[in-house]
């Protein structure tokens, strides 16, 4: 996964800088980026069209005219572009990377954030708040929160926010203190 979100992170960031550069002419650009990132994600990723698309006998370049034409009219001649170019360097499998990595950078620019709190109990709406503010002056952002249950980590949470993860569960202290009895 780390290895597929690297891969994607440039052209996500080439379709964000091309898309906001272009919102002053379109205020509705970057919408427009993203809606067409996240049906591209779903037309990569469908069951027919990834089987199409892994069948070694169609060149790079079928195989962007392929996703292109499942596409129909609802693509730009940019948004084409930006197909024809991960067809090329192999990358269509990314798409649903691209789109995460596409709205991180919109969120970012517009100083937001979504994190995901995974804990071992349900949060109250004290502790929720709590976290909100604490991740608010870590970040230096509007933090948008969602929360799991997950009773395997035994007590604790584990906050992923963007690329930082804080894994304070009683599950990942005890692994440790199991690897480092085992040593």
């Amino acid at each position: 996964m780390a290895d597929s979100t690297t891969a994607a992170r440039p052209y996500a960031k080439a379709v964000y800088d091309l898309a906001s550069q272009n919102q002053k002419e379109d205020s509705k650009n970057l919408d427009s980026w993203n809606d067409a990132l996240a049906n591209l994600a779903n037309v990569v990723n469908d069951a027919q069209v990834a089987e199409m698309l892994s069948n070694p006998d169609l060149s790079k370049q079928q195989k962007g005219e392929l996703v292109i034409q499942v596409m129909g009219d609802n693509l730009n001649q940019q948004q084409q572009n930006m197909v024809k170019l991960m067809a090329e360097n192999g990358r269509l499998a990314l798409m649903r990377d691209v789109l995460e990595q596409f709205e991180v950078a919109r969120a970012k620019a517009d100083n937001k954030i979504e994190a995901e709190v995974v804990s071992a109990f349900e949060l109250t709406a004290e502790q929720t708040d709590e976290l909100i503010n604490t991740l608010k002056n870590k970040l230096g952002c509007d933090v948008t929160l969602t929360t799991t249950v997950d009773e395997s980590l035994i007590g604790g949470v584990i906050i992923k926010a963007g690329d930082t993860i804080i894994d304070a569960s009683m599950k990942s202290q005890l692994d440790s203190l199991a690897l480092s009895l085992a040593r």
